[in-house]
């Protein structure tokens, strides 16, 4: 459901205002939101900066060793302990800040070295000094490099020139070369160059010849490397103490997060507004008079265009299918929680998609030993409890089935692939209520909502002739005909009810009939669960028909065999897992909320210790 809230303003002295925030923090009941006027409390840049330092020395720490897991076990801390400093978390921040800016720089200093040696490869062989190559009183020297196909052309342009010139190596932009030009026919050297698409080499302003420079070059890279190495040794050696520089950033991000809206304030008071739930308003009070006796608090229900944040609330059962509503867009206020209606609809879905209960098995033990061993919390939790109950499913609608690990065994319903129409029928069965089930929300809302017109017209209507429809399927008699006529009746005399005029409402209600095509289409939507279905079964059956084929081959035969069925199966299970939550959400998305959902709620983010490397003991 939704969580009723309630518009806090609160005014006290900011002579209380750190241990203000600091209380409703670690109550984590109120949102804070800034208002005009509003500022940040000193020292919020100082704050900022150092927890994007902290981020990048853990990040660095990754880089050279550390475990990065995905549900990191959080170190349990008092909440005491976690509000003092930690001296060597920040100490270590800052060391290892210096250490991954000098291993930048070195690395910098390492490649640019690497590069300058690597550009004199066309070059070894030539034996002159490069401080040398340059002018004298009575030639120029020009050192670079000429494309090949330019090399005929330009012996023939040099030959009655006063120069002297060869080739060496091969390089990118083509033949190194070095032209010696006396200083009569240096403009037509030049000329003459630049014709045949010259470019001159940027080399190295060092002294010694090529291959003596390229040793140097390459020797100073190394002590360069040498250097890294020893830092990031050094690194690793404090890889035991990782914990402090996370504390570290906990606290750091904590304290960012109190810092961010110090209000509106005067020159001894402060205001600051938010929003909590309805139900904690009096806990909130209760621990703003814990800090201080000087202040005024009220709550207030929402203005009349105020959009207060979404909280949802929802049985140990339900709540993990928050996620998938969060996936899509929170529901606006004021509309309906879907959680509850929806989550049943997820559940077989997902287990009928997937249709194997040896696969169901399977994907609920590893999901139980996961949610055990690695305790994930918040949205991570929830979406893994939303598998883990997906494989329950699996379990039951694959022993309906008959289908345990690609083979069939005792089916307690039908075999879908041997009776696939019997399948079609109750995957529109399943999705007729479905559609119903939304259409009826609905007309709940409406009604809440005093309209009754709409309900009737809009939505009652539709039910009314979807029902004639049904009867005269199954039920001999005019009654069902007599139905679906009222129903269409209604719609076209009213569908277009908002239009001017008799004719064009008339037509507007043809029209509005005419959306029989989209809850058509909206029916065979529901097909697809027959088809993943189909694609668990017949893939897994491939892979034992794969795996039986092997078995014959002798002892290699069987161990391929065995590999083949348990990575083959272990496959199968994670990319249908994948395709069942995807559908099966989709067809909530799609076709359930298309029916009433009001999305675009915004998140309830209150003032709390969210930590991301800490468990905080309160």
């Amino acid at each position: 459901m939704l969580v009723p809230m309630q518009k806090l303003t609160l005014y006290a002295l900011k002579a209380d205002r750190d241990a203000l925030l600091l209380a409703l923090q670690k109550d984590g009941s109120v949102m804070l939101e800034p208002e005009a006027g509003s500022r940040t409390l000193p020292g919020a840049e100082a704050v900022s900066a150092q927890l994007d330092k902290t981020g990048a020395v853990l990040q660095f720490l990754v880089q050279n060793g550390a475990k990065n897991p995905l549900f990191p076990q959080k170190e349990k801390v008092s909440y005491p302990d976690f509000l003092k400093e930690t001296r060597e978390g920040k100490r270590l921040t800052e060391q290892l800040d210096t250490t991954a800016s000098k291993i930048a720089s070195l690395e910098s200093e390492a490649a640019a070295l690497r590069t300058q040696a690597e550009s004199l490869e066309p070059w070894l062989q030539l034996d002159i000094p490069l401080e040398q190559l340059s002018f004298t009183e009575t030639t120029h020297c020009h050192v670079g490099f000429l494309p090949d196909k330019e090399l005929p052309a330009f012996q023939e342009g040099m030959q009655n020139l006063l120069a002297d010139w060869k080739t060496y190596g091969e390089g990118q932009d083509g033949q190194a070369l070095v032209v010696l030009a006396y200083n009569r026919d240096e403009e037509a050297v030049k000329h003459l160059l630049k014709e045949h698409d010259f470019s001159e080499a940027v080399l190295p302003k060092r002294s010694g010849t090529a291959s003596q420079v390229q040793q140097e070059l390459l020797q100073e890279a190394k002590e360069r490397e040498d250097k890294i190495a020893r830092l990031q040794q050094e690194t690793k050696d404090t890889l035991p103490h990782k914990q402090q520089v996370e504390l570290y950033y906990d606290q750091l991000s904590a304290a960012h997060d109190r810092l961010q809206n110090g209000g509106v304030e005067t020159v001894s008071a402060f205001k600051v507004q938010g929003w909590v739930r309805k139900d904690r308003t009096q806990r909130v009070e209760n621990v703003i008079r814990s800090v201080t006796d000087a202040y005024q608090l009220t709550f207030a229900d929402p203005a009349e265009g105020e959009i207060p944040p979404t909280v949802l609330e929802n049985s140990k059962l339900v709540e993990p299918y928050e996620s998938v509503v969060e996936l899509y867009s929170l529901p606006k206020a004021g509309s309906i929680d879907p959680d509850a209606i929806m989550a049943p609809f997820h559940f077989i879905f997902f287990g009928m998609m997937m249709s194997d209960a040896g696969y169901g098995l399977v994907l609920t033990l590893m999901l139980y030993i996961a949610l055990k061993k690695f305790k994930p919390t918040g949205f991570a939790r929830q979406l893994a409890l939303v598998i883990f109950f997906g494989g329950i499913s699996t379990t039951i609608w694959g022993a309906m089935f008959g289908g345990w690990f690609g083979l069939e065994w005792h089916p307690l319903l039908f075999v879908p692939m041997n009776e696939p129409l019997k399948m079609l029928a109750l995957c529109f069965g399943l999705g007729s209520i479905h559609l119903i089930t939304g259409m009826l929300i609905k007309t709940k809302m409406l009604l809440r909502d005093g309209d009754v017109m709409g309900a009737v017209c809009d939505q009652i209507s539709w039910l009314i002739m979807f029902l004639g429809f049904f009867l005269m399927a199954l039920v001999p008699g005019p009654i069902g005909k007599y139905l679906a006529w009222l129903g269409a009746g209604i719609i076209v005399l009213f569908g277009g009810r908002d239009r001017k005029g008799i004719i064009s409402r008339l037509i507007g209600g043809l029209l509005s009939l005419y959306n029989i095509s989209g809850y058509l289409s909206d029916l065979l939507s529901y097909s697809r669960i027959f088809a993943l279905g189909l694609a668990t079964g017949v893939i897994a059956m491939v892979i034992n028909t794969v795996a039986q084929m092997l078995w014959s081959a002798g002892p290699v035969g069987i161990v391929a065999a065995i590999l083949v069925l348990l990575a083959g199966h272990y496959f199968n299970i994670i990319i249908n897992v994948l395709g069942a939550f995807v559908h099966s959400s989709r067809l909530q998305y799609i076709e359930f909320f298309g029916k009433f959902y009001e999305a675009g709620g915004r998140a309830f983010l209150p003032l709390a210790l969210r930590t991301k490397y800490t468990d905080i003991t309160k």
